[in-house]
């Protein structure tokens, strides 16, 4: 079998571990909250820059991911108290110092001398760069991570199986049935996570029915984004500009009253990059040298479309006296992805049309834009 040019940029996960996990799950009456695992998450991580393939973490600080993550110390420690009260890590002495050891890490990383098979699922280190754990935490939604580990294991697969290695061309598919018993949650339920899980995945619905006032979706589709397979580069010269506007949605959220964690405000800006920078990295000027033309229309589009969220946060507000976002990341997207089309409008159609065909050219996959203008 020839293997993939591509792969999932991200560190292991054992799939007999993950079984345990669905074990205590369906087995016992102490589910695996959301923060173990995460907790379990952030070691797996640190067990890959530490190069440890034992399963012997010397350097772990919980207080980082805590900050890093946008979640509580206490809700991390209590994560990391049920791993330890249901031994999947627990603390030793190793040279008169503490460490971690993870259950059986040594065990499956060394399949050949203990007669296991090497079976693991890899996860995306872009998953920390999301919003995704926080919210999952917060509402207290494991099995919300538990889809996306499942999702995560299928493409895996795929890739590795995937004769081309064109990622957008694999694709992993739930019906809603079987995304409501998973999730444990009605149909808003569903989508609610699913529009979390859109920092890393592209979603697609089929079979939409409206039946009176309700939406009626038979499937879902999903895709990998680019972000966990390859190197985030700055070809397109939009560092600088994501970084000013990151201090115009602080001045948004201040201005607006609107209690936020960093995790919040890194979750906005990857979703208007997704959503909106990179479907534009090719809309050149007509000198067909610089970016100027485009990188005006971003700034305006962005600032433009807080504008259109604070008028429906006043107006929520004098409605029902008060608003509250389910997660502002996602929000955001939903907004970015409604008003992108109109606003494109405004951006001459020859410099539109030569964008299409500089990415196209480049990239040999169709362009960003199409079906957008």
């Amino acid at each position: 079998m020839k293997e993939s040019r591509i792969r999932i940029d991200g560190f292991r996960m054992h799939h007999a571990i993950l079984k345990e996990f669905h074990f205590l799950r369906d087995q016992s009456f102490e589910r695996p909250p959301a923060s173990a695992y995460v907790v379990y998450m952030t070691m797996l991580n640190q067990l890959q820059v530490e190069q440890n393939q034992r399963g012997i973490l010397k350097e772990y600080n919980l207080s980082y991911w805590a900050k890093k993550l946008g979640i509580s110390y206490s809700t991390l420690w209590g994560g990391k108290r049920f791993l330890e009260e249901h031994h999947f890590v627990k603390e030793e002495i190793h040279e008169g110092l503490p460490v971690i050891v993870l259950k059986d890490v040594d065990k499956y990383n060394t399949p050949e001398h203990n007669g296991v098979s090497l079976n693991y699922l890899i996860i995306p280190h872009a998953l920390f760069e999301t919003n995704i754990l926080a919210e999952f935490v917060r509402t207290s939604n494991p099995e919300g991570i538990e889809l996306l580990l499942s999702l995560l294991n299928q493409f895996r697969t795929g890739l590795s199986f995937s004769k081309t290695g064109e990622m957008e061309k694999i694709k992993q598919e739930r019906t809603m049935k079987t995304l409501k018993l998973q999730l444990n949650k009605n149909a808003k339920g569903v989508r609610k996570t699913l529009s979390v899980l859109e920092a890393l995945f592209s979603i697609e619905f089929t079979g939409i029915e409206i039946r009176g006032k309700q939406i009626w979706i038979k499937k879902a589709s999903f895709s990998l984004k680019p972000e966990c397979v390859e190197e985030n580069t700055d070809e397109f010269n939009v560092n600088s500009l994501m970084a000013k506007l990151s201090k115009e949605l602080t001045y948004f959220f201040d201005g607006h009253q609107i209690k936020f964690k960093p995790r919040d405000q890194i979750d906005v800006m990857i979703s208007f990059k997704q959503e909106v920078m990179n479907k534009l990295n090719y809309l050149m000027d007509e000198d067909f040298e610089s970016f100027t033309i485009r990188d005006r229309f971003m700034k305006t589009f962005f600032l433009q479309t807080m504008d259109q969220i604070g008028i429906h946060i006043h107006t929520e507000k004098q409605r029902k006296g008060s608003f509250h976002f389910y997660s502002i990341g996602a929000f955001f997207r939903m907004a970015f992805r409604k008003y992108l089309p109109g606003a494109l409008k405004k951006i001459p159609y020859e410099l539109i049309h030569e964008a299409k065909i500089r990415e196209y050219t480049k990239t040999g996959q169709a362009p960003e834009l199409h079906g957008l203008i």
